[in-house]
């Protein structure tokens, strides 16, 4: 081994190292504090989070872009490689409006949503049950017509690889590193949709105010998700927003090392092993806006081993024709990631999390009204057990040009979720009351009811009660006794907002041009593909386009 070559090395292992040590510290606080083990699959509803399958992580671009190392080149010696660029635009499938019967539960915009069919699409009314979501809940009052919204998700994500391969030469065992550094940008637009014949009504005396009637915060759907207006004692929805259309900025989305060795490699084949390490460079939710564009895998430090190889299958006796078969595949462990997430209640069911409650700290109201989604949104402790991804490629030769095809693979486990034990007693929910349309006043301003009703569901609650008489057979109880109020160690619902576990499949195609009489062998490829979720909605289907371009050295 020369000296540059021990130079090289040493600087990999060095900076493996570090990084290994960086993400042993980051995920040192992995413990959760209600951990639940068992898979998780099936339509994900009532989640406002997504977190995508990640730009960064594509084995099709890596082999497009590390194989001309062992291709571009038949007369080099020694130490090799190859720096390339490759940038990729992913447009999302499926934007389907309304829910055909294939497509329930295909779109991402049915997983915020709780509507029975399991599509994009929910009715709004009144609290009878009919509809499944009371626009009460949402700041258009008690209103007596009804409509639909609806999200017509659709989702892009662009940017470029930046990629070093250098190793040992392709016809020797030895060393190898490669370095990976995506930077793009994701885009989600929700494109919600109001429809029907919806109109906000005023809240009574007593609902909002203890005196007066209060006006509608908003008037439509679309207005009450994108938040922003308080309106008497009901404050600011802050969090699960709807914003339309919403882009990350441009982030490196995790920076990938690999080290590894050639264990096997002729003239014709090579087949060698690697430690890998991925460091979180993107975005990290913060629960803000529902549907948060996540550029990257959230957080999550990795680490696993990587197999890489490739034989040549068929050569032609005469001119230069061949056909080259690839394979890269990696696991990893996707380690602790802290962020912000939003629960349902328990016991309340799917789209709880925007029902509202009242303050009775002390035992007393204390004017104010909120969203459940303000004080059950909270940081939380985040791992995936495995996340694995491969490509295999068939890659035919004939003098400057190439084609190939190939098929992806990317799969990922369900979430191990909790909330971030190192934040403990933040909110105390005990002080909150399940109210549905339930009041601290009568609507002659001078009785105080101090009603709740604890199962009260975002679609359904009892009519407002004008005495401050119980009635258990409905529900509705003294809002001044903590027993009747959130508990305060077991409120919201972690389970149900775990990711779940999630595969894609997708089949590519790139035909390339390299110019074999320069020093560095320059190449120009285009790419195309298709990715196809097989999970439901915890995964969304793209059609993508590429160009490639690197040297080799």
């Amino acid at each position: 081994m020369n000296n540059k070559t021990k130079t090289i090395l040493l600087a990999a292992i060095l900076a493996c190292s570090s990084g290994i040590t960086s993400f042993i510290e980051a995920s040192c606080n992995t413990s959760c504090c209600n951990e639940t083990t068992d898979c998780c699959s099936g339509c994900t509803q009532s989640q406002n989070l997504w977190q995508p399958h990640a730009f960064s992580v594509s084995m099709s671009r890596e082999i497009l872009l590390e194989k001309p190392a062992w291709t571009n080149m038949d007369d080099v010696e020694g130490w090799h490689g190859t720096f390339g660029v490759g940038f990729e635009y992913m447009k999302s499938l499926n934007n389907s409006c309304g829910c055909e019967p294939i497509l329930c539960c295909k779109t991402l915009g049915s997983m915020p949503f709780w509507a029975p069919n399991k599509s994009n699409q929910m009715t709004v009314g009144n609290n009878s049950g009919d509809f499944d979501l009371d626009a009460y809940q949402m700041g258009l009052g008690p209103v007596t017509t009804n409509g639909a919204i609806q999200l017509n998700t659709s989702v892009f994500q662009t940017g470029g690889d930046i990629f070093l391969y250098t190793g040992a030469h392709r016809s020797e065992r030895g060393f190898f590193f490669k370095l990976h550094g995506p930077v793009g940008v994701i885009n989600v637009n929700t494109k919600l949709k109001d429809s029907g014949d919806l109109e906000a009504v005023e809240y009574p005396v007593g609902s909002l105010t203890k005196t007066t009637e209060t006006e509608a915060p908003y008037e439509t759907m679309a207005e009450a998700f994108a938040g922003g207006q308080s309106a008497g004692d009901l404050r600011t929805l802050k969090f699960g927003l709807i914003n339309c259309n919403c882009s990350s900025a441009v982030k490196f989305g995790d920076l990938a090392v690999s080290v590894g060795y050639n264990f096997y490699a002729t003239e014709s084949a090579h087949l060698g092993a690697a430690i890998r390490f991925t460091a979180p460079t993107g975005n990290k939710a913060t629960a803000i806006k529902m549907l948060e564009p996540i550029f990257g895998r959230n957080g999550h430090w990795a680490a696993g081993g990587e197999l890489i190889g490739h034989w040549r299958c068929w050569e032609a006796d005469e001119d230069d024709k061949f056909m080259d078969v690839w394979f890269d595949g990696t696991i990893e462990h996707l380690f602790n990631s802290q962020h912000m997430r939003s629960f349902d209640l328990k016991g309340n069911g799917a789209g709880s999390k925007y029902l509202l409650l009242a303050n009775y700290a002390t035992n007393t109201y204390q004017n104010e009204i909120t969203n459940a989604i303000n004080i059950t949104t909270l940081p939380v402790q985040s791992v995936f057990s495995a996340e694995g991804n491969f490509a295999l490629m068939f890659d035919f030769h004939w003098c400057n040009w190439s084609i190939g095809f190939g098929y992806e693979g990317w799969g990922r486990t369900c979430e191990q979720l909790c909330l971030d034990c190192s934040c403990p007693g933040v909110i105390n929910y005990n002080n909150y009351a399940v109210i549905g349309r339930q009041t601290a006043w009568a609507t002659d301003g001078s009785t105080q009811l101090d009603l709740c009703q604890p199962s009260a569901t975002i679609g359904k609650s009892e009519d407002h009660k004008d005495t401050a008489e119980e009635n258990a057979a409905l529900g509705i109880l003294d809002a001044t006794v903590a027993t009747n109020r959130l508990s305060a160690d077991n409120a919201i619902d972690i389970a149900s907002q775990r990711a779940h576990a999630a595969y894609t499949s997708k089949p590519f195609a790139q035909i390339a041009y390299t110019c074999k009489d320069s020093d560095y062998t320059p190449y120009l490829a285009v790419s195309g593909g298709a990715e196809i979720s097989n999970r439901d909605n915890s995964a969304v289907s793209y059609w993508t386009i590429g160009l490639q371009g690197g040297l080799v050295f």
